[in-house]
């Protein structure tokens, strides 16, 4: 074979190995940063928006301070909306959650806990609750700067495991600005009741919701949690206890549409008419 023949065949076998190598996937670009004081201008039906609050401390996932908002997508800038707030459990998480809401038209958002407010007995779980509320209370009043005629009496705010722990242990607190000056209804997944969260007595609850759920099986929190109606109910709450069959520590789908029917023929329902 000649040398010209025998470089012409490997660059063939070159230009076919290239060939068969993937290609490199465009970059995504990353996302960009809205200043909070830009975001009512992008406010429209059905937007999400992200507010960013990098004068907080991070996250504890160590991640920047933020939030993700869903509106709905009939949003009429003029209306009155109720807001509401999921807490998630572990580690918590900034995004919204509206599983276990009935039809209508809500403002949706996730709030994450700060880092470093964990209970000192035991890291995993939510335990200063000053600076757990002093986080959302400021992501809350931020908001508000941005949607105008939030439906605070009808606000919600839900919570699983932690995120339950972290309701009951805000509705503790006594001084400042309250958790049910900004919320009417109160949502605990088995969550709530516990040594660590039952930090001191429940504050004036008359005229407020709360539905608080647990696990049946063992690993849930029913010890706990089966234990908040009551204590709600004496504090004057409409409250209401609902066991989840079968389940252990979770939020049962099949809880979710009778947490939905709740408040939408209970906790939601317009006044009766005299």
């Amino acid at each position: 074979m000649s040398l010209t023949r025998c470089l012409a065949l490997l660059a063939c076998v070159a230009s076919l190995v290239a060939a068969d190598k993937p290609e490199k996937a465009a970059a995504v670009p990353a996302e960009k940063a809205v200043p909070r004081t830009e975001l009512k201008a992008l406010l429209a039906p059905g937007a999400t928006l992200k507010f960013d609050f990098p004068e907080l401390t991070v996250d504890r996932k160590g991640a920047l301070a933020a939030c993700h908002l869903k509106l709905p997508a009939n949003y009429v800038v003029t209306k009155s909306y109720p807001l509401v707030v999921w807490l998630g459990g572990g580690e918590g998480g900034n995004q919204p959650n509206g599983s276990f809401l009935p039809a209508g038209d809500f403002i949706l958002v996730g709030l994450p806990y700060p880092k470093g407010a964990n209970n000192p007995k035991q890291a995993n779980m939510v335990g200063d609750y000053g600076k757990v509320w002093a986080y959302h209370r400021f992501m809350l009043e931020e908001i508000d700067k941005i949607i105008p005629n939030l439906d605070r009496s009808r606000s919600i705010i839900a919570g699983f495991s932690n995120g339950g722990h972290a309701i009951d242990g805000m509705l503790r607190l006594s001084s400042g600005p309250k958790l049910t000056d900004y919320f009417g209804v109160f949502v605990f997944v088995d969550g709530g009741g516990t040594a660590y969260s039952s930090l001191g007595a429940l504050n004036d609850l008359k005229g407020k919701f709360a539905y608080a759920c647990w696990g049946e099986l063992k690993g849930s929190n029913k010890p706990n949690t089966s234990h908040l109606p009551a204590a709600l109910k004496a504090k004057g709450a409409t409250a209401v206890g609902s066991e989840m069959t079968g389940v252990g520590h979770a939020f049962a789908e099949t809880e979710k549409p009778k947490v939905a029917e709740w408040l939408e023929k209970v906790a939601l329902a317009a006044p009766a008419k005299k």
